[in-house]
């Protein structure tokens, strides 16, 4: 009986090779995308895996009270993990992480690492694998932990230990440190990622900190907690440091600590401030691929559906003659069934070749991810491919297989079945064909104009013709700005402590004892105002004939600052405003909003001071847009001859924006991909439903064109149906794909494009065009022919 279902399935797979095909590499390019879907979910929830004390590792985080609201912060004090010392119950180690990026020298080669500075027991709750030297180097001050990546790049074959790598410090001063070890590099998806591993108490001397002032902070501090029970005690022993915190910073004040598990830190990173942890993917590429996957899937489980429905018409008699034979309904089910699981299986086999290629190109659009298919993985993706097949077949396969196999025997044989090739069910699968490529069309639209809304959205400063340099101290500031200044490529040069885009501060101002708010600021330097090209819209700024005595007490207002404090612009000139509850300043002038954080933050308010002289970090030059490559290039060299024990640490202003154009650029991708396979599958779809439709009525064709019809009436009476079905399925697919659309750019932008008329109009043309095209062509041939063979036919 085996043998017969599968000469029974191989002759009718032959029958169908065109439907067959179209169906494998429809279902094939979609469990590919399922395939990549589970890869990249699993690079987000596998974050820290490789850390066997995962579940029991805690990192402690603060809030901040603002404007009546908690916002949490990454950061902790230097010295709260040497004041919670031993006092905590269930707490059995407690080691500190910070990050910063320095400058290091070995031999003639130059470059910039992110250092890891670290407790001594780092190595007891955190794993690495050690691939030379020993993990107890770390007990070692003048010793460095290296990663194999810094190995490959600095030593090549040599054997890197023993090795003096030169580490410029931030005052200038340089420190020789000795390769004690090389460690595995982290993986991609780890909440912590630093190049050269030190310890924790050089950070503090390199920096001249007290261990013990709470003014100082570190990147985390982790707890290890082997009973979970302990760990609500541990939460309300913390509360007991506000206070401390608080007394040593009274113009920042912590309103909480508390505690969350590692395995949280990828999600919940993302949204607090100071956070200096490598953060988990982006919401739009955890989103995006299971919703691509799951339309597509769908989409091609319908297409499935829909041809397994027209084909099986030509199979009646078949099945009413087994029917006679004595074959029971559950055999004729478990046929069909397994045809379509064995046309399931092939496609599932294409899928892994598709997905091989396809994950690679997906890893390239996602920088700092890289997916890999597994072939000889874990049981739990042959789990998860073995759990797709069987839900595609059912899904693809159950109704034809039990629409099909109920038909009465004598009533098939009789010829009485009234099976309609495009009844209402082939018609409303095909509207859901439909309905998902108009949200695939709808959403790429919406995405590109997106993308060019944001391109061009004036950010309320120059962000194209700026290159920005970021110095160490004052000194090398004014070396490298004297070097430069004179080149007449740069048409203004300015100079600041913070900059837009790259770093600020926030403090609570008040107006008299009326109104506090939180305001992010900047303090600046001489010509940063007319270099970043900030708009003046009342009052002067810092660069306009400004009198000396007032420069300290002087402090410029955001359009933002000024609409929170309910005043006028003009209104705002000469206010008085308290920072801290403790200085006070006079407002001097207002500047058009600008977007600090691009566009993943809403227009905070904003004030610019005049910083300290002394305290300047930031070169900042404007030039001509075609000039700016060049003049790139003349301060690369202008640096590798003042600092040559430094890389070039300058950027283009417009690269703080580069995320959101590279999500947006991703996006696309994605949504172009779906649009273009759900298009085709629909339209290959449509293409079916309508020849066999043409076959049916092949003598109706005839009779009508021997009666003299002309071939516009029997399009019209072909097509009629057809276009109603995609009119209603675009509508329905362009409401679908805006609310899509329009959440997924919610979810990742505040600032983003409200889409327009033509978002919709354009897509729904376009598939009614090619539909109306695809079915006038098919028909019109049909209609074409001698209406005397058409006769002769049935």
């Amino acid at each position: 009986m085996i043998r017969n279902y599968l000469l029974i399935t191989f002759r009718n797979l032959m029958k169908n090779k065109l439907h067959v095909f179209v169906n494998v590499l429809g279902i094939g390019i979609s469990l590919a995308c399922c395939i990549i879907a589970y890869y990249n979910t699993r690079f987000h929830y596998d974050y820290n895996s490789q850390h066997s004390l995962k579940p029991e590792i805690y990192k402690v985080a603060l809030t901040q009270n603002i404007n009546g609201r908690s916002q949490p912060y990454g950061i902790t004090p230097l010295s709260l993990a040497p004041s919670l010392g031993n006092s905590l119950v269930g707490v059995e180690k407690i080691t500190r992480y910070i990050n910063p990026t320095l400058d290091v020298r070995y031999g003639e080669k130059v470059f910039r690492e992110g250092f890891g500075f670290v407790d001594t027991n780092f190595l007891e709750m955190f794993d690495l694998e050690i691939l030379k030297g020993t993990a107890d180097v770390l007990q070692e001050k003048d010793k460095i932990l290296i990663s194999d990546e810094v190995a490959d790049m600095l030593f090549k074959d040599e054997n890197p230990i023993g090795k003096i790598l030169t580490v410029y410090l931030r005052d200038g001063t340089s420190k020789g440190m000795m390769v004690g070890a090389v460690y595995k590099d982290f993986p991609e998806n780890s909440s912590l990622r630093c190049d050269i591993i030190n310890q924790m108490d050089n950070y503090i001397e390199m920096n001249d900190l007290d261990e013990y002032d709470w003014r100082s902070w570190v990147a985390a501090t982790f707890l290890h907690i082997p009973n979970e029970q302990y760990v609500e005690q541990v939460q309300l022993d913390l509360g007991k440091f506000v206070d401390v915190q608080n007394d040593a910073r009274d113009d920042w004040k912590v309103e909480s600590f508390f505690m969350e598990p590692l395995s949280q830190i990828p999600t919940t990173h993302r949204d607090y401030w100071n956070n200096w942890l490598n953060s988990g993917l982006h919401p739009a590429a955890l989103i995006a691929p299971p919703i691509m996957a799951f339309l597509l899937l769908l989409l091609a489980c319908l297409n499935f559906m829909n041809t397994a429905l027209a084909t099986s018409s030509s199979r009646l008699k078949e099945i009413g003659v087994r029917k006679v034979m004595g074959s029971i309904r559950r055999h004729t089910i478990l046929q069909f069934l397994g045809e379509n699981l064995f046309i399931c299986f092939i496609a599932l086999l294409v899928s892994l070749l598709i997905g091989s290629f396809l994950i690679d190109a997906y890893s390239d659009m996602w920088p700092g991810m890289t997916l890999k298919i597994d072939f000889t993985g874990s049981l739990e993706f042959w789990g998860f491919m073995g759990g797709l097949l069987l839900f595609t077949g059912i899904l693809a396969g159950a109704y034809p297989a039990f629409y099909v196999s109920s038909f009465n025997p004598v009533n098939i044989l009789k010829g009485d079945v009234k099976y309609s090739v495009a009844g209402w069910l082939s018609k409303i699968l095909l509207g859901l064909q439909f309905i998902i490529a108009m949200i695939g069309i709808i959403s790429a639209v919406i995405f590109i104009q997106n993308a060019y809304y944001q391109e061009n959205l004036y950010m309320g400063y120059d962000k194209d013709q700026v290159i920005a340099i970021p110095v160490r101290d004052n000194s090398e500031l004014e070396g490298f700005k004297n070097r430069i200044a004179s080149n007449p490529m740069i048409n203004k040069l300015g100079v600041s402590e913070e900059h837009i885009g790259w770093g600020n501060y926030v403090r609570a101002i008040k107006d008299g004892a009326e109104m506090e708010n939180e305001v992010t600021m900047l303090d600046i330097g001489q010509g940063y105002f007319e270099t970043m090209g900030l708009e003046l819209v009342a009052g002067e700024h810092f660069d306009m004939n400004f009198k000396e005595s007032n420069r300290e007490k002087a402090i410029i207002v955001s359009e933002k600052f000024v609409e929170d404090f309910k005043w006028t612009n003009e209104d705002a000139i000469n206010r008085k405003v308290r920072v801290n509850d403790t200085t006070e300043f006079t407002v001097v002038g207002v500047v058009k909003n600008f977007y600090i954080y691009g566009f993943w933050e809403r227009i905070n308010p904003t004030a610019l001071m005049l910083g300290k002289k002394e305290r300047m970090r930031m070169i900042v030059v404007q030039a001509d847009i075609n000039n700016l490559s060049s003049l790139n290039e003349y301060l690369k060299e202008s640096w590798a001859a003042e600092i040559p024990y430094r890389p070039y640490p300058g950027f283009f202003q417009e690269e703080r924006l580069a995320e959101a154009k590279d999500i947006n650029k991703q996006i696309i991708k994605i949504y172009d991909f779906l649009a273009i396979v759900s298009v085709l599958l629909s339209l290959v779809g449509l293409y079916t439903l309508v020849s066999l439709t043409i076959i049916k009525k092949t003598k109706e064709i005839g009779i009508r064109k021997v009666l003299g019809a002309p071939i516009g009436s029997l399009l019209k009476l072909i097509n009629r149906d057809f276009i109603i079905i995609i009119t209603i399925a675009s509508a329905l697919g362009a409401y679908a794909g805006y609310m899509m659309s329009v959440s997924l750019m919610g979810s990742i932008w505040v600032y983003h494009m409200d889409p327009t008329v033509w978002s919709f109009i354009i897509p729904i043309v376009f598939i009614i065009l090619v539909s109306a095209i695809t079915l006038s062509r098919k028909v019109y041939v049909a209609a074409s022919k001698n209406p005397v063979d058409a006769i002769k036919y049935e």
